[in-house]
């Protein structure tokens, strides 16, 4: 089925359709998997993924050598992760196509392994000049003008929205997130047909997307993780003062420019998940330089977060 075909039967959908709500899911969920490039080699952890971002690629940057050290440490996970997801500022600053041919060359690895890699656009990416490094990963998008895609394990499946807002100058970024109409209809329609676990992923905060009421009127809805701000944050968010539903809500720290520095280790499982943080280091805002010394906050703020863990219940 060709992209025009699939969006096209979802447009159908919409209408009314003809197929029933549990035969409509189920053909959705096939056809997004389909469209994910298959790789049957290595030993995989189905229910194991692993989240990193803001990862701001930059050519001669301290950058990089942080990315390569998060990538190699995946490498060596026994069995490694079915799935890594990089939730945006994929880029340094502004998109720049050097920054994703370098990225390209930093994640070869990864993707030479046979983990499935899916990638969200932040503040700081472009959507051309990313098209225009990976090609593929641009083909494989749900939508035809944004960037959107699903990650699917056997116990819980993660959505990934792309809320960059791209200006038309090339050499500045837009910091707030947002959705556009035709993906919070897209998102609206799609979760509507779920009957297992599901999270939202995107790159900015849920203040920003704000789609806070559609996910906790969904009971399939098990979380939101986002990342933009560089902050291990669990939190919640609640429906109103009367009721007793919550949502959690994470924020996971950057590969390697500022803040909490790291990746997110998420386990899933048929009744709950755990998402658990690795912190390499954190720094504000850049390294020490060599022979400079290091604040004694920094240090405190690592030991702080170390072991640190954010818990999910499945709500249905």
């Amino acid at each position: 089925m060709d992209r025009r075909t699939f969006l096209g039967s979802l447009a159908a959908l919409g209408l009314g359709g003809v197929l029933t709500q549990a035969s409509a899911a189920t053909s959705f969920l096939e056809a997004a998997e389909r469209r994910r490039p298959k790789r049957r080699f290595g030993k995989f952890d189905e229910n194991h993924v692993v989240i990193i971002s803001d990862l701001h690629t930059n050519p001669g940057g301290y950058q990089a050598d942080r990315l390569r050290r998060t990538i190699a440490d995946i490498l060596k996970m026994k069995p490694l992760p079915l799935n890594v997801i990089a939730l945006g500022d994929l880029a340094y600053l502004t998109g720049r196509t050097s920054e994703y041919t370098l990225l390209k060359e930093i994640i070869a690895p990864l993707e030479a392994s046979g983990i499935r890699f899916t990638m969200a656009m932040g503040n700081h990416d472009r959507r051309e000049n990313f098209a225009g490094v990976f090609p593929s990963y641009a083909a494989a998008s749900l939508l035809s003008d944004r960037f959107v895609y699903i990650v699917q394990t056997p116990s819980a499946d993660i959505i990934v929205l792309d809320s960059l807002q791209q200006g038309e100058d090339e050499n500045t970024w837009i910091t707030p997130g947002a959705l556009d109409e035709p993906q919070l209809k897209w998102l609206e329609k799609t979760i509507s047909l779920y009957t297992k676990p599901f999270f939202v992923t995107a790159h900015h905060p849920i203040g920003e997307t704000r789609i806070q009421t559609l996910l906790l009127d969904n009971p399939f809805c098990a979380g939101y993780i986002h990342g933009h701000d560089h902050i291990w944050r669990p939190g919640w968010i609640r429906k109103n003062y009367s009721e007793q539903t919550l949502l959690r809500t994470l924020s996971v720290p950057s590969t390697g420019h500022w803040g909490d520095i790291g990746y997110t280790d998420l386990y899933l499982d048929g009744r709950d998940a755990k998402a658990c943080l690795h912190e390499y280091e954190f720094f504000f805002p850049k390294p020490v330089e060599e022979g400079e010394p290091r604040p004694a906050q920094w240090s405190l703020i690592e030991e702080d977060h170390k072991g640190a863990v954010c818990s999910f219940a499945y709500r249905a």
